[in-house]
């Protein structure tokens, strides 16, 4: 009697370079996140009834908090660093946007100064942050 030889394929799927790829990814969406760290200061913004949406990727957020300190992406600043810090940062990135995000609290004389300090430094686009009426 003969006796027929069965022959077993080994299915398996190749993991080796899993590791590789998953750590490629993690490295893309790590470089491409953009992650915030906390913000300067307790903000509330005034209420707005009409606006458009800003994108702030070419974007460097100016804050003013309800006592009148200033942060600079959320770095405390002098008030009177604004002008020289932002004078630099223009010449690096001519088409940078400044926000100013002022408190709805601050002192209308601060951000006065605020608005002398970007006129000092010539920034030719300037966005005012606000938040939708009924909105936190």
């Amino acid at each position: 009697m003969k006796l027929r030889r069965r022959i077993r394929h080994a299915s398996n799927i190749p993991t080796a370079s899993m590791a590789d790829i998953a750590m490629l990814l993690l490295i893309f969406f790590l470089s491409t996140t953009f992650i915030r760290s906390e913000e300067a200061f307790d903000i509330r913004l005034p209420g707005l009834t009409a606006g458009e949406r800003f994108r702030g990727e070419n974007a460097l957020r100016v804050w003013l908090g309800p006592e009148g300190e200033v942060a600079v992406n959320d770095a405390r600043i002098p008030l009177e660093g604004i002008a020289p810090l932002l004078a630099d940062e223009l010449r690096m990135n001519p088409r940078l946007v400044i926000t100013l995000h002022a408190d709805a609290r601050a002192p209308y004389a601060s951000v006065a100064r605020v608005f002398e300090q970007l006129e000092a430094a010539r920034a030719p686009r300037v966005v005012l942050a606000g938040t939708k009426r009924g909105a936190p």
